[in-house]
């Protein structure tokens, strides 16, 4: 143990270097309520934050009659390109924003956008302080987005979007029941019920009874279910209400029935037209799809589940895909480019690009910097950005612009650009001269509100514009404008799914048109083709406008008002979350000692570093179980350190310090991904004997056995869902292969001995056929596999070293007597094979807890371990079992349920195993 101090040395400089280089240069500004973390590049956004946050806080608590809570970090993190935002009590209460803007969607409808998200954070920051918050999801978003929505032109309620789900549901007769909108479904819509009827339901009560008879959701009563919480504080029974307010939701009793379907309930949207046909992508297999002008189909490509835009170039030769990958750098939009007649990805990607379409001779894209994104040009031969608008200020959006947001670039024709620039829900299509850098705005005789999802027919003779556009009141509706002859003409009826994502075709030897859409239904989305003779003709106008002179409707970040002091990354770390610890598995062991202690968590607000601590008390004998775990989010790998001194169920004393650093690598893809690690550890081990149970204190027993082990691990993965919509059975599939390989050395310093284990594993499940097939193997030197444990022994030992194993699990061969006489050599296979054989939905909350069913799982399977011991022999030990799993999918994030295994073997019975699997 003597090199132990310079090991120490070794990994506090190293881990000290890594720190310093990762740190970012971080700046805190201080309210009256909040510690306000940003760096350089979110200083707009800051100032925003700092001057808004107090109030926005007090007025939150006014409404919820609710304390604010003691002063609280909102760290802004930089970087980022897709929004989100979360409020967090662990370890202590703290807000993060990411600093970036919407994709068109259910945020799209805020003009001050961040501090939209950050008043729906802290919505939930101040309401969800009472004691056990037992509500369902549903009905904590609810409260947030029925804040966010109090101004009558901004927030999710007050988006025909939103409005359009809710009538959707009343029209086909199905909008869900409480409990089916207590939480996020694992399938298509996902979580938006929770959102969008949680949002509805909260403005219902609070608009019938009261804000101040509705806050009492948010007080300290007695009763904290849903459903005993309703009837105190309403008098009425949670599903009656529910119920009243879905019969208060309007919707168009005598909308049409779609006129012609291509492809019925699916996935279906984003469409791009080109000459030859037009695209549209399916988010249920996730592929995009191409069907030409005869109605052939043809799959051109699996795409990113966050696909968000398709453009084809005039010609129909190319097709623009703009998505969001995962990257070692973490997610970021790019734009790359398929060739139409080699049916392949060119290799030149355009990082960081959002709605890239094909103007001419231009490629156009918006570039999103924190609140701010701006249009650009790159040439296509030199793929080189061109010197874009910017300059004068006339194709940017953001805080103290005349526009928040830009979305939806298309060709309108030669050297010209149209977009839909946007404050919230209010939208203005704008047509941009690329030569000239006039711009000219679309003027409608009679508004048409909420205009999204704008497309082109991508004509250079005679281009058309099409978009949808819906009232608060209507069903989301389309309609589409000739740019050579000035016609636009409107869908005036409502069509039952709506018409979503319309594009332009011109009918076969005809100058008449049709529109291709999509219907969005309940549970799912459908395709159709509708005729231009039901459209109405609007007068419309085209007139220049002077971007300068727009009045500007949003917030101005006033970054006057920022003092730019330092901020001290351990300046929250000394706040811990405590988690009492009584250990009473131990009243099963020998000892029958329950041990008690404590576990604190310790973390920085922008999660760069983390710290855990535990301390565990044994009392008769007496032993301090300790450990210290640190952790910093450095890149491209994170680091971990640790040191801790363990009882291990008084077998043996283990103590030790490691350090360990892990990688994720994204291979640009949201379906394959490389992870690897390295870990490096010095442990000392004291065994105790019989008599350790009439010593005092475990202290008694001599440390010794030293050994220093490197471990190295690399996993490749590739994985892909799809779902079924038109069935309760087998509603998810999933394809997945995976391969990994680790191997683990150690050098015993007493005896002067090496050992060294290697292994490797391939897990493969097909489409469709629900089976999975687990191939795996190892080879020890000194080194041998436990079955049973599901881990490897070292040096003759099962407490020197140790490794998880990849074989099969084999823990019903525990009561199973088994010799276990290893060689030097050792090496073993392992098989498992598992068939799902019912996957059902349920989908539905639980009445008591704040958990939602997603599905009803039975499996069961073979495994087997081919262990040869002493090489030399050849003589393989087996295990073989069977087993039956019966699972509950909860909340898309959890498998909770059961399993037995028994092992084919002479015994009467197997083993009960918990299943307990929770995905971070």
């Amino acid at each position: 143990m003597q090199c132990k101090p310079k090991f120490i040395f070794f990994i506090s400089f190293l881990t000290c270097t890594l720190i310093q280089l990762n740190a970012q240069n971080l700046f805190v500004q201080k309210t009256k309520y909040f510690d306000i973390i940003y760096s350089p590049v979110s200083e707009k956004t800051a100032a925003l934050v700092s001057e808004h946050a107090d109030n926005y806080a007090e007025e939150i608590s006014q409404k919820l009659n609710r304390k604010i809570p003691k002063r609280m970090p909102i760290y802004i993190e930089g970087g980022k390109e897709a929004l989100n935002g979360y409020y967090t009590f662990f370890p202590y209460r703290r807000i993060v924003l990411f600093d970036t803007l919407p994709e068109e969607g259910q945020l799209s409808n805020l003009s001050d956008i961040i501090l939209k998200v950050l008043y729906h954070e802290l919505t939930h920051a101040i309401s969800l302080t009472y004691f056990l918050p037992l509500l369902p999801m549903s009905f904590t978003e609810g409260v947030a987005v029925s804040y966010e929505s109090a101004e009558d032109d901004q927030g999710r309620l007050n988006d025909p979007l939103i409005m359009h789900h809710l009538m959707q549901g009343r029209l086909e007769n199905a909008s869900p029941s409480w409990k089916q909108a207590a939480g996020a479904r694992d399938i298509y819509p996902g979580g938006l019920w929770p959102y969008i009827y949680g949002g509805a339901f909260a403005q219902y009560l609070q608009k019938i009874y009261g804000m101040e008879t509705y806050v009492k959701y948010w007080a300290n009563p007695l009763s904290s279910f849903p459903q005993g919480k309703t009837k105190k504080i309403f008098n009425k029974e949670l599903d009656k209400l529910w119920n009243n307010f879905l019969e208060s939701i309007y919707f168009p009793e005598k909308a049409l029935s779609p006129q012609t379907p291509i492809k019925e309930a699916g996935g279906f949207s984003l469409i791009a037209s080109s000459k030859d046909g037009f695209a549209c992508f399916d988010f249920t297999t996730k592929n995009v799809i191409f069907f030409d002008d005869s109605g052939k189909e043809e799959k051109l490509f699996t795409a990113n589940p966050t696909l968000s835009f398709l453009s084809f170039s005039q010609d129909g030769k190319f097709l623009l895909v703009s998505d969001l990958v995962n990257t070692p750098r973490g997610e970021h939009n790019r734009a790359t480019i398929f060739d139409m007649q080699k049916k392949k990805f060119l290799s030149k990607e355009f990082p960081s690009l959002r709605y890239a379409s094909f103007c001419g001779e231009t490629l156009c894209g918006i570039e999103i910097k924190g609140q701010f994104s701006e249009l650009v040009l790159i040439d296509q031969k030199s793929f080189e950005k061109k010197e874009g608008l910017s300059k004068t200020g006339l194709l940017k959006a953001g805080p103290g612009l005349p526009y928040s947001a830009i979305y939806n670039l298309v060709f309108a024709g030669k050297n010209k650009i149209a977009l839909i620039a946007a404050n919230g829900i209010n939208r203005d299509i704008l047509i941009l001269d690329t030569a000239s850098k006039k711009i000219q705005k679309l003027e409608f005789e009679n508004a048409l509100p909420a205009i999204r999802y704008l497309q082109s027919n991508n004509s250079e003779e005679e281009s058309v514009l099409s978009f949808s556009w819906a009232g608060k009141d209507n069903l989301y509706r389309s309609a589409f404008f000739n740019l050579k002859t000035n016609e636009l003409k409107v869908l005036e009826k409502d069509i039952s799914g709506g018409t979503f994502f319309p594009v332009v075709r011109q009918k076969k030897d005809t100058k008449e048109y049709e529109i291709i859409y999509a219907g969005v239904f309940t549970k799912y989305n459908s395709l159709y083709k509708i005729d231009s003779s039901l459209f109405t003709e609007r007068n419309v106008s085209l007139k220049p406008l002077d971007i300068s002179a727009q009045e500007i409707k949003t917030k101005i970040p006033n970054t006057d008002i920022l003092t730019k002091d330092k901020y001290n990354y351990f300046s929250w770390i000394h706040k811990p979350f405590p988690l009492p610890i009584i250990d009473l598995s131990g009243l099963l062991g020998e000892n029958k000692t329950v041990p008690i202690g404590i576990k604190l968590y310790w973390n920085d607000p922008t999660n760069f570093l983390y710290f855990e601590t535990l301390s565990l008390f044994y009392f008769k004998p007496f032993f301090y179980e300790t450990s210290i775990l640190f952790k910093a989010a450095t890149r491209p790998a994170d680091i971990r350190i640790k040191f801790y001194d363990e009882n291990k169920s008084f077998k043996y004393r283990k103590i030790g310090s490691s350090i360990e650093s892990e990688l994720l690598l994204p291979l640009n893809s949201f379906y394959h991904n490389v992870s690897g690690k390295a870990g490096l550890s010095i442990e000392g081990f004291s065994f105790f004997g019989s008599s350790y149970k009439r010593a005092k204190t475990l202290y008694e027993q001599k440390l010794g056995n030293p050994v220093l082990s490197e471990e190295l691990s690399a996993v490749y993965t590739y994985q892909k869902s799809s779902q079924k919509l038109n069935t309760n059975f087998f509603t998810k599939d999933f394809i997945m292969f995976q391969a990994a390989a680790g191997l683990k050395h150690g050098f015993h310093f007493p005896s002067k001995t090496n050992a060294l284990a290697v292994q490797a594993y391939a897990a493969f499940r097909p489409p469709i056929v629900p089976i999975k097939l687990n191939l795996s193997s190892y080879f020890g030197y000194n080194a041998f596999a436990l079955p049973h444990t599901g881990s490897y022994g070292f040096f003759n030992s099962t407490a020197l070293m140790g490794m998880a194993s990849y074989l099969p699990d084999m823990s019903e061969y525990e009561n199973v007597k088994k010799l276990i006489r290893p060689g030097k050599l050792n090496y073993g296979f392992g098989f498992e094979g598992e068939v799902n054989l019912l996957s059902y939905d349920i989908q539905t909350g639980s009445s008591w807890l704040p958990i939602f069913f997603n599905r009803l799982n039975i499996t069961t399977g073979y495994r087997a371990i081919f262990n040869f011991l002493d090489a030399g022999k050849n003589t393989a030990d087996i295990y073989q079992s069977v087993y039956g799993k019966l699972y509950m999918t909860i909340s898309t994030a959890a498998n909770i349920g059961m399993e037995y295994a028994h092992p084919l073997e002479k015994v009467k019975i197997g083993k009960f195993k918990a299943i307990i699997q929770i995905k971070f």
